[in-house]
């Protein structure tokens, strides 16, 4: 019995022994379930921040992508409305064309016809011309009317847009940082920020973008003012901003503006001669071409002799109704100019009977004798067209001019009109300047659709160039005004934004967009609840504080975005296909800018880690150069 008692009472000297590895392992599970929660807690800020960023970047380079966009509509507008200007300058420069074939007649009849028939014809021609000059004049005012109002009409339309896309682009900077204040705020970590070298390359993207004007580097867009006085040796670059939008314009007039598509007409199937503004209306059997190659040879022994000549004669003989419209640019010699108010729409249109005469001839002769052959040639001709005429001498098949091509009159007209829109300055053109233009002078001769070169139509008696000599008296051929002002109050192109086709300055800076976030490792150590949002930053003490820091005390994140330009040209987006096939550059005429992230650079982390998390690349460099040396000390 007493045996029983003794085994069952237990031990008391093993009682409490586990609590003593409870207690030691309790502090170590403690320690690695808080390191454990850092750690998780470190991953989810790291994702969060890093979310925040990319969702700034792209938003911000969205807005932009938007920006460019609105511009591209409105600078298709502003083209379209400039086309539109140039159209009504051209429908009240063919009244004033229309209206002058009864001058030309009447004169053609003073000077010539009644003379020649005793004044018999004067009333068969006034029949002709009083009712064609009063429905003339008709078209004269109301199409003048018609113009000045279009004119008014479009430009200050044009203004409007102009100044649109100058309040949308700035705007839309601002709009950009207030979305990247509201994406970090609803997005990013508690805490979370702009770090220094995100303010950096934000303020260099800004400044880039195209609204902070002379700052280092090259603006990836850029506002064009037409009030803003520029250098005229920089307004005649090629790249200049106005050059390029007045060539836009100009390549993108309709057939009657620019006076292409014309069609030739032989009499009598004339069905279907008009196409655009010109045409050309020729007899039969024009033009005639003639070719003579006569040649006779002459053997001799073991030798030859061939001699002959070559003639050769082209004459043409067509009525062509010519003209066009031209936003032009009148630049001065030198000094300041506003470069958008230089341009100005003009429109000229003739009718004449053009004459052209080429007639060439060459005699040669040609010795052979035991292979070996010796030539001789010597001829000449002249050229008689295009308001040109020219005479030479061909020698041994060199051309040697006798008389150079000058100017000299080869279309009888019949028709002429010239209006223009603007002040009445001499930065503006003026119809004298298109007896320049045949001349050589001041005006292109395939603008206004080549109507410069009926050189007649323009030697109007009054103010202006004195005719050369020989050519005088036709002066007295037209007499009535060659046209008129019909809108006073254009004053050239207006504001609008474009792109450069210039890139960032050193990688850094639109189209390009880094943004680098960060977050205060005393905000990383912040614990929010949830429910009551309320704050405990309460840690472990003692023995159990956990002495992780982060990079300067910051964690940090980095992302980056671009614009960027895509015209669509997958198979089920062919309507957003170019007709030609071609491949277009972006600009801000074109709406399909867009907007997507990228990857960092390496020179992007590189900064990020000097500026934003203060890495000292030095000791850096220091302390792997010492690592190499012990490694290799090693090595035999």
């Amino acid at each position: 019995m007493s045996l029983a008692k003794h085994q069952s009472a237990p031990i008391k000297k093993q009682h409490g022994q586990a609590a003593v590895f409870v207690v030691l392992f309790s502090a170590i599970l403690l320690t690695s379930t808080f390191a454990m929660f850092k750690a998780g807690k470190l991953t989810t800020n790291k994702m969060q921040l890093q979310n925040a960023a990319d969702a700034a970047a792209f938003s911000m380079s969205t807005v932009e992508a938007r920006d460019l966009n609105f511009a591209s509509y409105m600078n298709r507008a502003i083209v379209a409305n400039e086309v539109a200007i140039g159209q009504f300058v051209g429908l009240a420069s063919w009244a004033h064309h229309f209206k002058s074939f009864a001058d030309y007649l009447d004169t053609y009849d003073k000077i010539a016809l009644s003379p020649a028939t005793l004044g018999t014809s004067t009333p068969i021609v006034t029949a002709i011309t009083g009712p064609w000059r009063g429905a003339g004049q008709t078209a004269v005012t109301a199409l003048n009317k018609l113009a000045n109002v279009a004119t008014l009409v479009f430009h200050n339309i044009n203004k409007i847009y102009g100044f649109a896309e100058f309040g949308y682009h700035t705007v839309s900077v601002i709009s950009a940082v207030g979305v990247l204040d509201d994406v970090l705020t609803e997005n990013g970590p508690p805490g979370t920020k702009i770090s220094d070298f995100g303010i950096l390359s934000l303020i260099a993207h800004i400044a880039t973008y195209g609204v902070l004007p002379n700052l280092p580097g090259e603006q990836f867009a850029t506002g064009y003012m037409s009030q803003k006085k520029v250098d005229v040796a920089d307004f005649g670059a090629e790249d200049s901003g106005y050059a390029r939008l007045a060539a836009l314009i100009r390549d993108s007039r309709d057939p009657f503006t620019s006076g292409k598509g014309s069609k030739v007409c032989i009499i009598p199937d004339c069905s279907s001669f008009v196409e655009g503004r010109g045409w050309e209306m020729r007899p039969p059997g024009f033009p005639l071409e003639i070719e003579l190659h006569p040649s006779f040879k002459i053997d001799i022994l073991v030798a030859s002799v061939e001699f002959g000549f070559d003639f050769e004669l082209t004459f043409d003989l067509a009525l062509k109704r010519k003209g066009a419209s031209e936003l032009r640019f009148k630049i001065p010699a030198s000094g300041k100019v506003k470069a958008g108010q230089l341009a100005n729409w003009s429109s000229a249109d003739t009718t004449g009977l053009f004459v052209i005469l080429n007639v060439y001839f060459k005699a040669w002769a040609e010795a052979c004798a035991l292979g070996l052959c010796e030539s001789v040639s010597v001829g000449g001709g002249f050229k008689f067209g295009d308001s040109k005429a020219s005479m030479y001498l061909t020698i041994m098949g060199e051309d040697i001019e006798i008389v150079p091509e000058i100017p000299f009159p080869t279309a009888l007209p019949f028709g002429s009109g010239f209006t223009e829109v603007g002040k009445n300055t001499p930065n503006n053109l003026a119809s004298k300047d298109m007896l320049l233009a045949s001349l050589g002078g001041v005006v292109e001769t395939d603008h206004y659709g080549e109507a410069a070169n009926n050189m007649l139509a323009w030697l109007s008696p009054g103010p202006g160039p004195i005719p050369p000599a020989g050519i005088a008296l036709a002066a007295q051929v037209y007499e009535t005004t060659l046209g008129s002002r019909v809108n006073k109050s254009y004053a050239g192109l207006p504001y609008y934004v474009d792109t450069t086709g210039k890139g960032p300055f050193l990688g850094v800076g639109a189209p390009n967009l880094l943004v680098g976030l960060v977050q205060d490792e005393d905000d990383f150590n912040t614990y929010y609840l949830e429910d009551d949002n309320v704050a405990d930053s309460s840690e472990p003490g003692g023995r159990l504080r956990l002495n992780e820091a982060l990079a300067d005390r910051e964690l940090a994140v980095l992302s980056k975005s671009e614009l960027y330009f895509a015209r669509p040209t997958d198979r089920l987006a062919a309507h957003f296909h170019r007709g030609d096939g071609m491949t277009e550059v972006g600009s801000a005429f074109n709406p399909y800018w867009q907007a997507r992230l990228v990857d960092t650079t390496y020179a992007d982390r590189t900064l990020g880690l000097a500026i934003q998390q203060k890495e000292d690349f030095i000791n850096l460099s220091s302390s792997f150069s010492s690592i190499m040396n012990k490694l290799s000390s090693f090595l035999p």
